[in-house]
C-alpha cells in the first residue's frame, strides 16, 4: 500500500536525494526531509508521518536520540535507522529503542525497499483492521436501523390487525409515511370508481385548505400517472427550481407516490411530499412506502390481510438475516487481521530474544574456535596445549551454562513445589556461590533471618538459582566492598526476602528494563539473570520489586504467598 508519508532525516544532501529520486518517490511514497534529529522531532509532533528513515550520525540530534525522544512522548512511530559505521551493540541498542530495521550504507535499492515494506507491514495490517472496524460499525449501524424500521412495519402490521374502522388504519399508514421517510406531508388517495377521481382518503400536515382541494382527474395529475401505470412516481428534491404540481394553486420541491393495488388492480395512491426543504427520496424510502401501500391495501381489503402480513414478515426476516450474516463475515475479518498483527508481534520478540542470545553465545565459540586454531599448530608446547585445551573446555562450559539459563528462562525444567523453609534455600545458594567464586573480603555478608519462618510451597532448586543471581549482582555491584543483606520476615499472609546491596546501584532510566533479557544500556549489561529470577518469582505465584540509587545501593524484595499454588 503505497501513499504512506516518510520521513528522511540525513544531513547529507546526496543522501536525501538519492531516497527521493530511486527510493521513495519511483515507489509512490510521500517524502518529507529534515536535515538533524532535533528538526525531525518538531515535525513528527506537528503531523501524521508514517515512516521514519534516519541517518545514525547528525549534529544536534543523533538517531539513537531521536528515537529516545520518541519513546519519551509515548509514541510509535515505525523507524528504520542507516549509518556507514555500524556495530551490534549500537543495533541492538536501536532494536530495543523501537527501530523495526537496522541498514549498513551504502545500500541497494531494493534492500531499502525491502526494509521500508518491513517496517510498514504492522502499520498497514492495523489500517486494515482499523478499516474493517469501521466497517463492521458502520454495518451494525444499517442492521439497527434497518431493524428499527422493520420492528416499525411490524407494529403498523399489527395495528392494521387491531383496528377494526378503516380510517384509524389509514391515518397511522400515513404518519408512519411521514416518519420513516422524513418528509414533511402525507396522504393517501383512493378511486372513486363512480366519477373515475382520486379523493383524498386520509393526510398528515397538508392543510385544511389543500385537504378540502384533493380532488383530482386521473387524466392529468402525477397521482393520476401512478393509477394509470401502476408503478411509483419518484421526482424532484434536487435543486431549488424543482416545483411539481399536487393539486390547482399547490405545490412541492419533492415527492413520491406509490400505488395502492389489490392484486393487479389500482385502487389508490399513498403519497409523501417536501412542500419547503429541498430534499430528494430515495430507493429506501421507495421500499418503505411500498411496503407502507401493501398496509393500506390490506386494511382496504381485509380479506387478504393475514396473507400480506405474513408476506411482509418474511421478508423482514430474510432482511436481518442477510444483514446478520454480512456482519458475521466482517467480524471474521477483522479477527483474522488481529491475529496477522498477534504473529506479527511474536515474530517481533523472537527476533529481539534471536539476536540476544547470538550475541551472549557468539563470544565463548569465537573463544572456542580460535582455542582449537592454535592447538592445531605444529610444534606447540604441551603445557600450552593443555592450556588451551582447558580454556577451550570452560568455554564450552559457559555455552551450557547460557543454553541452561534459556531453559530456566523459559519454563522448561522441571517444576518440583513442595513445603521449604526460605532460609535454607538462601544459606544453600550463598553456599554455593562462596565455593564457585573467590569471595571479595572487603564485602559483609549479614543475615536477617526470622527463625519461626512459616514454610512455603516451592520448588527448591529454582527458587535457590533465582537467589543465586541475586546473590551474584549484589557483589558484582560492590567491587570496592560493602555489605550484603539479606533477610527473611512474615508480613501478613506473605513470605518476602529483601536481598540488598550498598554497591553501585541502577540508572533511573534502566531500571524499567533490568528484567528484559539481554537488556543493554550505557551503564551496564544484563544478561538472562534478572529474567530468570523474574520468571521463577511469577511461575510461584510471587512478585519481586526493587528500589535503586545510584551509588547508594540496591534492594530486591520478593512477596511469596504462603501456600502458593503449583
Amino acid at each position: 500500500m503505497a501513499g504512506e508519508t516518510v520521513l528522511a532525516v540525513d544531513d547529507r544532501e546526496d543522501s536525501l536525494k538519492f531516497l527521493r529520486e530511486y527510493v521513495l518517490e519511483p515507489n509512490g511514497y510521500k517524502m518529507i526531509e529534515a536535515r538533524n534529529g532535533a528538526d525531525a522531532l518538531e515535525i513528527i509532533l506537528s503531523q501524521k508521518i508514517d515512516l521514519i528513515i534516519s541517518d545514525l550520525v547528525m549534529p544536534r540530534m543523533g538517531g539513537l536520540e531521536l528515537l529516545e525522544s520518541l519513546r519519551e512522548k509515548g509514541l510509535d512511530t515505525p523507524a528504520i535507522l542507516m549509518t556507514f559505521h555500524g556495530s551490534e551493540g549500537t543495533a541492538v541498542r536501536a532494536f530495543r529503542l523501537g527501530a523495526r530495521d537496522y541498514i549498513i550504507k551504502p545500500f541497494a535499492i531494493d534492500e531499502m525497499l525491502g526494509a521500508i515494506d518491513r517496517a510498514l507491514t504492522e502499520s498497514r495490517l492495523r489500517h486494515e483492521r482499523d478499516h474493517l472496524t469501521q466497517t463492521v460499525l458502520r454495518v451494525n449501524q444499517q442492521l439497527e436501523n434497518r431493524v428499527q424500521e422493520l420492528r416499525f412495519l411490524y407494529g403498523i402490521g399489527r395495528s392494521v390487525t387491531s383496528l377494526q374502522a378503516l380510517e384509524p388504519i389509514l391515518n397511522r399508514i400515513v404518519e408512519a409515511a411521514v416518519y420513516l421517510t422524513g418528509a414533511e406531508e402525507g396522504s393517501i388517495m383512493l378511486v372513486d370508481e363512480a366519477s373515475g377521481e382520486l379523493y383524498l382518503r386520509a393526510a398528515r400536515n397538508l392543510g385544511e385548505k389543500n385537504a378540502k382541494a384533493s380532488r383530482l382527474k386521473i387524466q392529468d395529475s402525477i397521482a393520476g400517472q401512478v393509477v394509470r401505470t401502476g408503478r411509483p412516481v419518484m421526482i424532484g428534491g434536487m435543486n431549488q427550481d424543482d416545483s411539481f404540481k399536487v393539486v390547482t394553486g399547490y405545490f412541492v420541491k419533492a415527492l413520491l407516490n406509490v400505488p395502492l393495488k389489490v392484486t393487479d388492480r389500482v385502487i389508490g395512491v399513498l403519497a409523501v411530499n417536501n412542500q419547503r426543504k429541498v430534499q430528494a427520496f430515495g430507493e429506501r424510502h421507495l421500499n418503505l412506502l411500498m411496503a407502507l401501500a401493501d398496509y393500506a391495501s390490506i386494511a382496504i381489503e381485509n380479506a387478504r390481510l393475514y396473507a400480506r402480513l405474513s408476506s411482509t414478515a418474511n421478508q423482514a426476516e430474510q432482511s436481518s438475516r442477510e444483514l446478520e450474516k454480512a456482519v458475521k463475515s466482517q467480524t471474521s475479518q477483522l479477527q483474522q487481521v488481529n491475529q496477522q498483527l498477534l504473529r506479527a508481534e511474536k515474530a517481533a520478540a523472537l527476533g529481539y530474544m534471536a539476536a540476544g542470545v547470538a550475541k551472549e553465545i557468539n563470544v565463548p565459540i569465537n573463544s572456542i574456535l580460535q582455542n582449537l586454531r592454535e592447538v592445531s599448530q605444529q610444534n606447540l608446547d604441551p603445557k600450552e596445549q593443555l592450556r588451551l585445551v582447558t580454556r577451550a573446555e570452560q568455554e564450552a562450559l559457559r555455552c551450557q551454562e547460557i543454553i541452561q539459563n534459556l531453559l530456566d528462562f523459559s519454563g522448561q525444567r522441571n517444576y518440583r513445589p513442595k513445603q521449604t523453609n526460605l532460609n535454607d534455600v538462601v544459606e544453600r545458594a550463598w553456599s554455593k556461590y562462596s565455593q564457585e567464586n573467590n569471595l571479595n573480603p572487603n564485602v559483609k555478608f549479614m543475615r536477617g533471618f526470622d527463625p519461626h519462618l512459616p514454610h512455603v510451597m516451592v520448588d527448591p532448586q529454582q527458587m535457590e538459582q533465582a537467589l543465586f543471581y541475586l546473590i551474584r549482582r549484589a557483589y558484582e555491584a560492590m567491587p570496592q566492598g560493602g555489605a550484603l543483606r539479606i533477610i527473611s520476615r512474615t508480613v501478613g499472609s506473605q513470605v518476602q526476602l529483601i536481598v540488598s546491596d550498598t554497591g553501585q546501584g541502577i540508572a533511573p532510566e534502566d531500571m524499567r528494563h533490568i528484567f528484559d533479557p539481554f537488556y543493554e544500556s550505557n551503564h551496564h549489561t544484563y544478561g538472562l539473570d534478572l529474567s530468570i529470577t523474574y520468571a521463577v518469582i511469577g511461575r510461584h505465584s510471587g512478585q519481586i520489586e526493587v528500589e535503586s540509587e545510584p551509588d547508594q545501593g540496591t534492594t530486591f524484595t520478593i512477596h511469596l504467598p504462603r501456600q502458593a499454588q503449583s
